[in-house]
């Protein structure tokens, strides 16, 4: 039995003890020494301090269009389990970042960084990463934030000294009176930094002394020289506090100091601390009040007769951290006039008062409430105070899937999920983003390479970084080298759609995440069918494809393959064909283990020393020998090699150098280095098995059912076994291994 009174003990115990170690109440001279020992976590600006939530929890190296990306660990979500991370958006993650860089270098965030977008592309939850983050991060040692608390008791303590040094005991300072004696307790509700306390020359001169002691500590010396901290200043209220004490005090300023309490915060969007959001709807962020007490609180002499006001708010709310702007042009502009001045000065004027802010703004808005703004006279105002971070539809479809993953999880519940389930649902998805590319915007060498490029092929190439096959060794190349290009031919294009003239950058239109999953669920309900498939996903595909006023991709004007939704779903079709044909020959083992590996090993054996001008080793005789024609001929012949023979092997052996000078001590692995080459070795070899495939899949489909006396006796252990390798080897149960094959006898004879 639990002994309640032991474990309420221990509890309290553990309270207190934690209390003590995060440093909850400090006196001004404890949060002076704090800052003196790290001035580069103590005096932060609000930009500076997100930038150092990006910092804090790293950056990794991820594969992106065109090559490898930076990746802010931030969007992982590490601090929450990797529950509702970001995937993909890499590049607006660079953005914003790069932006915050500047913000924390001038010490201000002078303008609105707005995230723009279509429907369903993830803009809030950047920005509520971006909010989990700093939530976090203010519970760590590293991330700690103080206000400014005043402590009144029922007199001013003007007989002893405060004091710094050996006097500055609990009994000559107010931060831990005991809560029964104080008769007044102010908040700085701005929540500026503690040591803005110290007057400006008082506050150079230490600045410079921590700087002649900081050697080459180059973020301390950043901080030191930077405008937040030398130029900031106390909030009006405080500022009012400070000053009357200063004269009360005569002008004793370690007095005032006495009633200065340094508390710390952590970061809250739920309770409204260092992060708020304003709602499309409001129509006021930020205002001024009177400063009420309770019944029975009793004010210093100084205090009484001064009005002191207090800002509340939003504004007020993310004060020191960030404030969100949720569908920001969806508010009537008016409402948003104010921010101009806001961003550029860092200050707000409400009813007569100005008031400092140490705040990041950001705001959403979707891409169509964009570009009619940039059509308003009143864009010309704004446009110098807003940092625009666009973030389209990604068009990586292995990113893309792991949208869906969660979602899936739940949607389907005990009912088997069949492999590629996912794969095939974003890449839909992403085939209905692509554009087709102007071959105008490349160089000869390239534009007749980005004509030809399908909408599958441009996925591909997009999501895997894996190049149309039966290109040689130079178009590879020069394709390779304008990805980059290709990715952002559209960025700043625009086009008319139904009338509207809007922006028409690649992922600006398409299906959406939010589409996608409604798709996933609509398949889940289809009732004849056991396994949730990508079949079923297709299936539900064609169904909105017969109604083309619920989406507006369904009314794109088709483009010689893009942007033409049956045909994507075609193309949809056919990679799932590739991906379970490739499967489903594995798995009847009709092509022997390892045979295309030996003939590929076998093949570049021969083509090195051809190039060499060397012998090869016979194996079965030990001589030394010229290298085999019929061996090279053998392999060129089955993968249809199309280019003069001297000059492909040549090529091969130039890239397989550059790999080896890439991973220098790794294994060469022909597979990885020249997928196209397996591809279409494996496509041969299918080829001439096909019967052999059909007989059998027709036999699997008939075991076990009315069917089953069609199938022969001798050929009852292979499909035992095929069953057994599509479910260990690929993960298919026996329902949708048979929905598989079916599938592939369908795409067979129809071509």
């Amino acid at each position: 039995m639990v002994d309640l009174g032991a474990f309420l003990e221990e509890t309290g115990r553990e309270s207190e003890a934690a209390f003590e170690g995060q440093k909850r109440i400090l006196s001004f001279q404890q949060y002076v020494e704090s800052f003196c020992a790290t001035p580069e976590r103590f005096g932060r600006s609000a930009a500076q301090y997100l930038l150092d939530a990006f910092d804090h929890y790293g950056t990794e190296e991820v594969p992106g269009i065109g090559g490898k990306v930076r990746r802010f660990k931030l969007f992982n979500a590490p601090f929450d389990e990797g529950r509702r991370k970001l995937y993909g958006y890499e590049e607006a993650q660079n953005t914003v970042y790069s932006i915050l860089r500047r913000f924390a270098a001038t010490g201000r965030a002078d303008r609105l960084i707005l995230i723009h977008g279509p429907n369903g592309s993830g803009k809030t939850s950047f920005i509520d990463l971006v909010v989990r983050a700093i939530e976090h991060y203010s519970t760590l040692d590293e991330g700690a934030l103080f206000r400014i608390n005043w402590i009144f008791t029922e007199r001013l303590e003007g007989k002893e000294s405060v004091g710094f040094g050996a006097r500055d005991t609990p009994s000559d300072t107010l931060a831990f009176v005991d809560e029964n004696l104080i008769s007044c307790k102010i908040v700085s509700e701005l929540r500026e930094s503690p040591i803005f306390l110290l007057p400006p020359t008082a506050r150079a001169k230490l600045f410079d002394q921590l700087l002649a002691e900081a050697g080459d500590n180059e973020k301390r010396v950043e901080r030191l020289k930077g405008a937040f901290l030398r130029e900031g200043t106390l909030s009006s209220k405080s500022k009012v506090i400070y000053e009357g004490l200063l004269t009360a005090y005569r002008g004793d300023w370690e007095k005032v100091v006495r009633h200065v309490q340094i508390e710390r915060y952590y970061v809250s969007k739920r309770f409204r601390v260092g992060a708020a959001v304003v709602e499309p709807q409001q129509s006021v962020d930020a205002a001024v009040r009177p400063l009420n007490f309770d019944a029975g609180v009793s004010l210093p002499p100084f205090l009484q007769g001064r009005t002191l006001l207090e800002m509340h708010g939003e504004l007020a709310d993310g004060a020191g951290g960030l404030v969100e702007f949720s569908d920001m042009l969806k508010r009537p502009l008016e409402m948003n006039k104010y921010l101009l001045n806001t961003c550029e000065r860092g200050s707000v004027s409400v009813s007569g008062e100005v008031m400092h802010l140490n705040t990041v703004f950001l705001g959403t808005c979707n891409a169509k409430y964009l570009t009619a703004f940039k059509s308003s006279p009143d864009f010309t105002s704004f446009k110098g105070r807003l940092e625009l971070v666009r973030m389209g539809y990604l068009r990586e479809w292995k990113k893309e899937r792991e949208i869906y993953r969660e979602f899936l999880g739940e949607l389907a519940g005990t009912r088997h999920v069949a492999p590629h389930t996912l794969d095939i649902a974003a890449l839909w998805a992403v085939l209905t983003r692509l554009r087709k590319p102007e071959s105008g915007d490349f160089s000869s060498e390239v534009s007749g390479l980005v004509s030809r490029l399908t909408p599958l092929q441009k996925a591909v190439l997009y999501g895997e970084g894996r190049l149309p096959e039966g290109l040689s060794g130079e178009e590879q190349k020069a394709l390779w080298a304008a990805t980059a290009k290709l990715r952002d031919e559209f960025n700043e294009a625009f086009s008319e759609f139904e009338e509207f003239t809007c922006s028409a950058y690649e992922g600006r239109r398409g299906a959406s995440s939010r589409e996608v999953m409604s798709l996933l669920a609509d398949a889940a309900r289809l009732p004849d069918r056991g396994c949730l498939s990508p079949l079923a996903v297709l299936e539900s595909v064609s169904e909105i494809l017969k109604d083309p006023s619920l989406y507006d991709f369904l009314r794109l004007v088709p483009d010689e393959g893009y942007q033409d939704a049956d045909g994507l779903t075609e193309d949809a079709y056919e990679q799932y064909f590739n991906w379970v044909l490739v499967e489903a020959y594995d798995s009847m083992e009709l092509i022997a283990e390892g045979e295309f590996g030996r003939r590929v090993e076998e093949y570049f054996r021969h083509a090195k020393a051809y190039v060499a001008g060397e012998k090869v080793e016979n194996p079965r005789t030990g001589s030394y020998e010229n290298p085999s024609e019929e061996v090279l001929g053998g392999m060129e012949k089955l993968i249809d090699l199309q280019e003069e023979s001297d000059a492909f092997r040549r090529n091969l052996m130039t890239q397989i150098a550059a790999f080896s000078l890439e991973h220098p001590g790794e294994k060469l692995k022909y597979e990885v280095i020249f997928p196209d080459l397996f591809a279409r070795l494996r496509a041969s070899y299918y080829r001439q098995q096909e019967p052999a495939l059909e007989t059998l899949a027709r036999h699997i489909i008939a075991a076990d059912t009315e069917n089953d006396a069609l199938v022969p006796a001798h050929e009852r252990p292979r499909v035992v076994r095929t069953l057994a390798n599509m479910r260990e080897r690929h993960g298919y149960c026996d329902q949708c291994t048979r929905e598989v094959l079916s599938f592939i006898l369908r795409k067979l004879a129809e071509r």
